[in-house]
């Protein structure tokens, strides 16, 4: 992986490249930001451009707008980009999958998925997407102490090609806090040309004696225009269409390329917002309850980005009900839906809509149970849903009367 090949953060990338022009070379940094965003990408990136012997100049080569990159065409970058440098190490959440790995995992276990996964995806994929792809069923994936045996042990020996020995743990939030203090004094005190690079999605669930000790590069969300660019080289998509795909992604990269691949079933997504929300101002809770199962069956990826689309939706009856439509390009029946479904929707209630939408995202993504996950949300809604009815019913006799 190479700094050109990420998508944006160039000012970020520029930053790190002169950090490492002076020698100024941080031992452990957490690079930390929203799912979706390059993060993994970015840390392997730098990782090769580190231990590159070859870098190139903005003189030399296109290096799409970046100062300097590595050449990818020596050794240690042919190894690099394959993840099968002897001096790149990798930690990750795992557990036993019942099969090959009946007990006692560790990340080394799963080195072969980990690899594919990553160079199919171009380092860009979710928990989820990692956790199917091990095959460990509802077991919780955690970093285990035996993976904290294994960095111990792979540090103890020297750096048999590179300059620096590279450690990168991914979602090191999922480090077990019983076990954190067995990496506090490597963390602190490592090997000398030993570099830690830690990526994190939630680093508020990171223990604080370990962030103490990195050096927290925030990697931000993608702007539209860098996804719409992307979809358009990556996918030969219209550019008007790359353009809706990338705002509807709020800057999730891995939504983004989701919604290409689902184009069909993303089209449906309204039809089943506009369907869920009648059956919550019926009460009807039968229907609910088939509804839930439905969705539980499209899988957990689909069902966050179901409940992503749904909280557009919401924002555009609120922007309909506030009367700021000029933003929003609805076709017919969203248009009809919208306006009809705003009055339901207002300033007030809006805040318990988008928490109980993104409380039930990450309830999800953290493995919940998905069918009781979406009963709940059904029953809240018909609650907030009855709460906006009878509001509505008080303010229209008072709105009569003044039209009198």
């Amino acid at each position: 992986m190479r700094f050109r090949d990420i998508i944006g953060h160039r000012e970020l990338i520029g930053n790190m490249i002169k950090a490492v022009s002076a020698g100024r070379i941080p031992h452990a940094q957490l690079l930390w930001g929203p799912e979706g965003n390059e993060k993994l990408a970015l840390a392997l990136a730098y990782a090769q451009y580190v231990n590159c012997p070859h870098k190139l100049t903005a003189g030399e080569a296109d290096l799409n707008g970046l100062p300097s990159d590595s050449c990818g065409q020596c050794p240690s970058c042919l190894k690099f980009e394959k993840l099968v440098h002897p001096d790149l190490h990798f930690i990750y959440p795992n557990n036993a999958n019942g099969g090959s790995i009946k007990k006692d995992s560790r990340s080394l276990d799963y080195i072969e998925e980990w690899r594919s996964l990553c160079l199919a995806t171009d380092a860009e994929f979710s928990f989820n997407q990692w956790v199917e792809t091990m095959g460990i069923g509802n077991r919780q994936a955690i970093i285990n102490i035996r993976d904290c045996h294994q960095i111990t042990e792979a540090l103890s020996l020297k750096a048999s090609e590179a300059r620096y020995r590279i450690l990168v743990v991914w979602m090191i939030e999922k480090l077990s806090p019983s076990i954190a203090s067995t990496l506090l004094k490597t963390l602190e005190e490592p090997e000398p040309q030993t570099l830690f690079l830690l990526v994190s999605e939630n680093p508020d669930q990171i223990l604080p004696t370990i962030l103490s000790r990195t050096q927290m590069i925030k990697i931000p969300r993608l702007a539209t225009e860098e996804i719409t660019a992307y979809l358009e080289k990556k996918t030969g998509m219209e550019e008007h269409a790359a353009k809706e795909i990338a705002a509807a992604s709020a800057g999730n990269l891995l939504s983004a390329l989701s919604l290409c691949a689902n184009s069909e079933t993303r089209k449906n997504f309204h039809e089943d917002f506009a369907t869920w929300m009648r059956l919550c101002f019926k009460v009807d809770m039968a229907a609910l309850i088939a509804f839930s199962e439905k969705a539980s069956a499209a899988g957990r990826e689909n069902l966050k980005l179901f409940l992503q689309n749904c909280l557009e939706e919401l924002q555009a009856c609120l922007l309909t009900a506030n009367h700021c439509t000029r933003w929003l390009h609805p076709s017919g029946n969203e248009r009809t839906f919208w306006e009809n479904f705003s009055k339901y929707v207002d300033n007030q209630n809006i805040h318990q809509y988008y928490k109980l939408f993104n409380d039930a995202i990450f309830a999800i993504s953290r493995n919940g149970h998905v069918p009781s996950i979406m009963t709940d949300m059904s029953m809240e809604l018909c609650r907030i849903l009855d709460t906006a009815r009878q509001k509505l019913k008080k303010q229209m006799p008072a709105t009569a009367g003044g039209h009198d």
